[in-house]
């Protein structure tokens, strides 16, 4: 089986030459697949999976590991590690650092899941995205909201609950000091850390999930969230299909486009086959939806349950249908947020380019009430060993492949009488000369699911975006493998070194 996919987010301001040369590079990961009833991990998650963070702002990240039924595993242990140091640095415990340079940084916190058992090792892989901003953008919480906004569990069933606080501005707020409590004690209980422990008592509870949200600093009250549950009967969790929306929450801007996935799964965790699955957005003001994937509205807010997903089984449960719902929270545009008077910025202040590709800079500051101004029309000073820049901001890459902190700066017009001189780093990018599989070795069950992920790389170690991926099975090996790398396993248990292939494809610029 063969997919193709994209890889990443294209450069900032994009590269508009070409020469038509690619160079290919190829890597592959080994795959142990067993027979075993016993939960093994499938998914792991990093909490939260995104945020924004001020330079040298620290965040502590957590994660959870599920099983392929979405049953939250506690046996497992976490390995943390960049994907880029200009986002910043992680301990080997989750504590993140921002670095000095902001700029967004996609899928840089990378978490594996270690699971030990007698057998070997299992792991699942995913990563967290950080934006780095030039300060604290919002400074009170305004409403919280928990992920999900209904969890539907077995008695006994543990599930993770999130908190998302969005602020005065609009953005989530990440100094967070959280309490969490039930107030009905047969819904079961739930620890600090928002792990639920579902009770015995099937039945529907509304609202008795609840996290107060103050921030670390300051002395505001806290505000409050909730969330309801659902707890099946024994007869309804062993008869009954799950469905499952990937990714279980949305957390995004205005414009920003996220791929939807539903997976469905018997009481045991193994996949079931879905039909054609149809989409609905059940809130306009979640935004829209082309196919599979979400475009967010331009409406800031929290969207519980906004979006369903339905679909007819096939196979042994041929003529039932199922349905999931996902959350989504709106974050305000990043032109509406508020700032410090006179701070400024080069926007993208991280510049990723190709010898001979182009790319466009403003810059952003704040005027005397805090509200933001972008322009290029400024006196741009530049380091012309590696890029040329002209009076509209329009910039070329000259140089050879390398980091050049403080390549690109300008002076932004005083506020108050004062002036700030911003800067940006330029990262000019070589051809790729390897890619690799993360993870390199997966164990998993039949029909047990593994997320893989592509990193491409330049001879300076620079990580490349600009790639197109074709993922594909080794003859032999089974199951199947789609355009962004997730596997299902197949039904032969076996040893199957290099079972996943990839193609990893970068056109060159002139």
């Amino acid at each position: 089986m063969l997919a193709v996919a994209g890889c990443g987010v294209s450069a900032p301001g994009g590269i508009d030459r070409f020469t038509g040369e690619r160079i290919t590079v190829e890597a592959s990961a080994d795959i142990h697949i067993v027979a075993s009833a016993v939960a093994r991990v499938a998914l792991v998650r990093a909490i939260p999976d995104g945020l924004t963070v001020p330079r040298g702002g620290i965040i502590i990240f957590t994660a959870v590991a599920e099983d392929a039924a979405g049953r939250f595993l506690a046996d497992v242990d976490f390995r943390w590690r960049m994907r880029d140091p200009l986002a910043g640095t992680v301990s080997d415990r989750g504590l993140f650092t921002a670095g000095s340079v902001s700029g967004v940084y996609t899928e840089v916190v990378e978490v594996t899941a270690v699971q030990r058992t007698d057998t070997g090792e299992f792991v699942a892989t995913s990563a967290a995205s950080v934006i780095v901003t030039s300060g604290f953008i919002d400074t009170s919480i305004v409403s919280v909201t928990i992920f999900p906004s209904t969890a539907t569990v077995r008695p006994g069933e543990r599930v993770a609950m999130r908190p998302g606080a969005l602020g005065n501005f609009g953005g989530l707020v990440q100094d967070l000091a959280l309490v969490w409590r039930v107030t009905d004690p047969d819904v079961g209980e739930i620890d600090q850390n928002g792990t639920l422990t579902a009770g015995s008592k099937p039945g529907f509870y509304e609202d008795v999930v609840q996290v107060q949200a103050r921030r670390l600093t300051g002395s505001a009250p806290p505000v409050i969230g909730t969330a309801s549950v659902r707890v099946l009967s024994l007869a309804e969790a062993r008869g009954g299909v799950r469905a499952v929306v990937g990714p279980s929450v949305v957390v995004g801007r205005p414009g920003e486009r996220f791929p939807l996935v539903l997976f469905a799964f018997d009481f045991q965790g193994r996949s079931v086959p879905l039909g054609d699955v149809r989409w609905q957005v059940r809130d306009p003001g979640v935004g829209v939806l082309d196919r599979d994937r979400l475009i967010l509205g331009s409406t800031p807010g929290q969207y519980p349950a906004s979006v369903r997903a339905t679909a007819m089984l096939a196979g042994a449960y041929e003529g039932r249908t199922v349905s999931a719902d996902l959350d989504v929270l709106v974050q305000r545009p990043l032109a509406q947020v508020l700032g410090v008077p006179g701070d400024a910025q080069v926007v993208p202040e991280v510049i990723r380019l190709q010898r001979g590709a182009r790319a466009r800079v403003s810059l952003l500051y704040f005027d005397a009430n805090g509200l933001a101004v972008t322009t290029s029309e400024v006196e741009w000073r530049f380091d012309d060993f590696v890029v040329t820049v002209d009076a509209r901001g329009r910039v070329s890459a000259v140089g050879p492949p390398g980091v050049y902190a403080g390549a690109i700066s300008a002076e932004a017009p005083a506020v108050n009488g004062v002036t700030q001189t911003a800067s940006a780093t330029v990262i000019l990018l070589g051809p790729m000369v390897r890619a690799e599989i993360v993870p390199g070795v997966v164990s998993l069950d039949v029909d047990g699911l593994a997320q893989f992920a592509a990193l491409a790389f330049d001879a300076a170690d620079n990580r490349l975006f600009d790639i197109q991926l074709v993922w594909e099975l080794a003859a032999g090996t089974p199951g199947s493998v789609t355009a962004s790398g997730l596997y299902v396993a197949g039904d032969r248990p076996g040893d199957y070194p290099g079972g996943m292939r990839l193609k990893a494809t970068q056109r060159l610029a002139r």
